[in-house]
């Protein structure tokens, strides 16, 4: 409890951080325990409010949310993804909930906050929803974005409709509220037990199975001669975007091994999404030293997508172009050449590389067409700027 206790303050400060602190600590009951403490704050004895607000959010928001996230990533079924990601998804928005009832339960407390020069206003309450409203959407795509490992901006596209489809549900209670009474009774819950709690029991084994791999991870990480469990350490880590921790534990298992290519190759990534390219060549370099072919020959397109950060733009030409010509199918490579090309003033081969990129991300196949659509579109963007 008290490490979760910590989570929750420092959602106040470092939201991102915290959200991958509840993940790997957090529990439902206790966050429902904060909930109702917070509750209590805010509302006294009427919790009624506080807990039909919580069952909006795990009967409507989360499985949206979980749903959506989904489908803007392409990366499964509904039926694989909310026994997976609903508990983690559900931990760390109730938590979030908790973070915005805190701040409301202490300015209920402060005297006369409605007398202004308009005693009858009602500005200074509506002020303060509309900005917990925004508190809360904003922890929101955090946990978004740390439990799927999307990016910002699909983060906030599943949050804005999650939020919509609980208001939504919200206006839609009032018609048939007086239904649900009959839904409530005991029989009709014993039956709907009966019927689904396999499957309700099974959307609780997500948050606790990658807590487990972590555990045992940081187990296995205790011994110093085992470079492949933080090598797996850093790789959760960079899937919930926590660049941060993720680089810390790729040195420490290139520290152990620095043959290992696969390490050198994803410190590379990271060094590039914390913005530091020339650092990200060093280990990009190294990986393909070691393997010229690793992952499909990645780190080559790594390797030129950085050049060209660095505006390094020969360079990345001739990179990219062995790459392309290794995987000539690839969106996102075929962006980066036709990128290296028009720099250089080659108009006619970049729009070639270009349509071809727009043509691959077209064809590719339906898993991984929502994934690599974004390299389509960009390729789009920079055809139409080319004279």
């Amino acid at each position: 409890m008290g490490n979760q206790l910590k989570a929750l303050g420092l959602l106040y400060v470092r939201p991102v951080k915290a959200m991958s602190e509840i993940l790997d600590q957090g529990r439902l009951g206790v966050a429902l325990v904060f909930a109702g403490a917070a509750g209590l704050l805010f509302a006294g004895l009427a919790l009624s409010p506080i807990l039909f607000s919580l069952l909006i959010l795990s009967a409507v928001f989360v499985p949206v949310a979980v749903i959506v996230v989904n489908k803007l990533e392409g990366t499964g079924s509904a039926g694989v993804v909310l026994p997976r990601d609903y508990m983690p998804m559900l931990v760390c928005h109730v938590m979030a909930y908790t973070a915005v009832l805190f701040p409301l339960a202490l300015l209920a407390r402060i005297p006369d906050l409605n007398q202004y020069d308009l005693p009858e206003t009602e500005l200074p309450q509506i002020a303060v929803a509309v900005a917990a409203l925004l508190y809360f959407a904003f922890l929101s795509v955090c946990a978004i974005r740390t439990v799927s490992g999307t990016g910002w901006g699909r983060a906030l596209a599943t949050a804005v409709i999650a939020i919509a489809v609980s208001t939504g549900a919200l206006y839609g209670y009032s018609f048939v509220r007086g239904a649900l009474y009959y839904l409530a009774s005991p029989f009709v819950l014993y039956y709907l037990y009966i019927m689904f709690g396999q499957e309700f029991r099974g959307f609780g084994g997500g948050l606790s199975s990658r807590q487990r791999m972590r555990q045992l991870l940081e187990m296995a990480a205790v011994n110093d001669h085992d470079a492949d469990a933080r090598y797996q350490l850093g790789l959760i880590y960079q899937q919930r975007r926590d660049f941060t921790r993720a680089r810390e534990c790729f040195e420490r298992a290139i520290a152990i091994d620095p043959k290992e290519p696969e390490a050198q190759y994803q410190l590379g990534r990271v060094l590039r999404a914390l913005g530091d390219p020339s650092a990200a060549l060093e280990h990009l370099k190294a990986a393909v030293a070691i393997d010229n072919k690793l992952a499909q020959s990645e780190p080559l397109r790594e390797i030129g997508a950085a050049c060209l950060e660095l505006g390094r733009n020969e360079e990345a030409r001739d990179i990219l172009g062995e790459y392309t010509n290794r995987r000539n199918f690839d969106p996102e490579g075929l962006y980066w050449f036709g990128l290296a090309l028009s720099r250089l003033g080659n108009n006619a081969a970049a729009k070639e590389a270009l349509q071809q990129s727009i043509e691959a991300a077209r064809t590719a196949p339906p898993q991984r067409r929502r994934q690599v659509g974004q390299w389509g579109g960009k390729a789009s963007k920079l055809l139409r700027q080319i004279p």
